[in-house]
């Protein structure tokens, strides 16, 4: 790894350190978070289950959105390079929060809102920045997100350490050890940023002027009075809820990356080639969006197809159904290193991005495929070996390693200069519109019909990906025109 890490930019290993910090934070804190909201009183704060879950599905969701008006922000008023720390020390503070002691919900309402803003102000600029340290057509460019890709994936084995220094010492310590990992991630990059970076990203790339400031200053203002007025009324009525609360912004999800991407198309700020370049983009916003409905499908069935009809012992280990949540991180640092080791060593002469992709898209596809064989050979009380969800996470995972990577270094490569993070951002809301998909898809789902779903989708999901492979060339000459 050192040999391949060697020829980035040294800037970069700040943003893979942060990277792994801001992944740790994430996973650390929503897995024990969970579990504190629905712990009784004393130990945690005594919700619901159903309650408890609604909660983070809405809090989960609403941090994606955010991430779109700090990536706007970026672009017209900041750049990239202070929100990055800035947000994520907004967040670290939130975080700090459920460490209070006696806290109560006062505390958790305030950190929710926090790491909402948070996330918000730092939107995608650690993928934006990542992105601008090479030239559009660099070989090490695909190597640098696949390294980001694995560091995100380490970052997801914190609910190992803060699930257990909340069971040892409580749930106060958890969430402080999260916390303090992302302020010491970040620290290298606030300290060396001036050296390293230079003039890189200080500045927006297409800033508004005065009296844009003034007009959006204001429209910012009315949106906040009437969204506040419309939560007031709807708490009032008793209308509001969490569940209609994230159906509602599942909805958003869906819809918001198509809106963005028609306000940059019609943006006199975006050239031709760049609208150019965007049109062709969407066949993978689609893809990532098909490949996000297959894992939301696949895992939640899954996850209850582990606890009911796997046989949960093997080879004389004895495990347990959340046990195969383990693997999908532990593939995505295994494919993910290897990917970047490939890149890197085959320079110019790696296959294009059209191509990577769609193999990826494919694999996507090939694991409900895949699973289809034991939904309909063996009945319902027959318990399978567990090598066939293995089976099924490798496949998908190496589709992962290949989708991920490659289209978050896609977007920074082909986004017009006046949305050089927004463009990071559409890509990333791509997986919460596939969350959305996932959502209307589940109506089709009819228990003992899993083996025909399953072929359903991943046919459909393959398909898709064969014609990404078969079309790569001349999608890689439309995304790439006018670089």
């Amino acid at each position: 790894m050192a040999k391949t890490t060697a020829r980035h930019p040294p800037a970069f290993q700040t943003l893979a350190l942060a990277s792994l910090g801001t992944g740790f934070a994430t996973y650390g804190v929503s897995a024990i978070l969970i579990l504190y909201l629905y712990a009784p009183s004393g130990v945690g704060l005594g919700f619901s289950r159903i309650a408890a879950t609604q909660l983070m599905a809405a809090f989960t969701a609403v941090g994606y959105l955010a991430g779109m008006a700090g990536s706007y922000a970026a672009d017209r008023l900041v750049g990239m390079r202070a929100p990055l720390w800035i947000g994520n020390g907004i967040k670290a503070v939130g975080i700090a929060l459920l460490a209070v002691p006696h806290g109560g919900t006062t505390a958790l309402y305030a950190s929710l809102v926090l790491q909402t803003i948070g996330a918000g102000v730092a939107g995608q600029c650690l993928n934006a920045l990542a992105g601008a340290l090479y030239p559009a057509i660099s070989p090490l460019r695909d190597a640098a997100f696949a390294l980001l890709y694995i560091t995100a994936n380490v970052g997801a084995a914190a609910p190992l350490v803060t699930g257990t220094i909340a069971l040892t010492w409580g749930y106060a310590a958890g969430f402080l050890s999260a916390a303090v990992v992302l302020v010491v991630s970040l620290l290298p990059y606030v300290w060396l940023q001036k050296r390293l970076f230079e003039s890189l990203g200080v500045r927006p790339p297409a800033p508004l002027t005065p009296a844009e400031r003034q007009r959006l200053g204001r429209q910012v203002l009315l949106a906040t009075l009437v969204g506040t007025a419309l939560v007031a009324l709807s708490v009032a009525q008793r209308w509001l809820s969490a569940a209609r609360l994230a159906t509602g912004i599942g909805w958003l999800s869906l819809l918001l990356p198509v809106i963005a991407s028609a306000a940059m198309l019609r943006s006199p700020q975006t050239t031709v080639p760049e609208r150019r370049r965007i049109r062709y983009f969407s066949v993978y916003l689609v893809g990532n969006s098909i490949c996000m409905m297959v894992y939301g499908q696949s895992t939640g069935i899954l996850a209850l197809y582990a606890a009911e009809r796997v046989r949960l012992t093997w080879g004389g280990l004895h495990l347990t159904p959340a046990a195969f949540q383990t693997i999908p991180a532990v593939l995505a640092i295994v494919f993910g290193l290897a990917m970047s080791l490939a890149w890197a060593h085959l320079g110019r002469h790696q296959p294009s991005d059209g191509l990577k992709f769609g193999l990826g898209v494919l694999f996507w596809g090939l694991g409900p495929l895949f699973m289809a064989g034991p939904l309909a050979w063996f009945g319902p009380h027959t318990r399978v070996s567990p090598l066939w969800l293995v089976g099924f996470y490798v496949l998908i995972i190496l589709g992962e390693s290949l989708t991920a990577p490659i289209g978050t270094a896609m977007a920074t490569r082909i986004a017009p200069v006046a949305f050089a993070t927004q463009m990071v951002t559409v890509y990333a809301l791509s997986q919460a519109a596939g969350a959305g998909l996932s959502a209307l898809l589940v109506r089709w789902y009819l228990p003992g019909h899993e083996a025909a779903y399953f072929l359903g989708i991943g046919g459909l999901t393959s398909l898709y990906g064969l014609g990404l492979c078969y079309w790569h060339r001349r999608l890689e000459a439309g995304s790439l025109s006018g670089l």
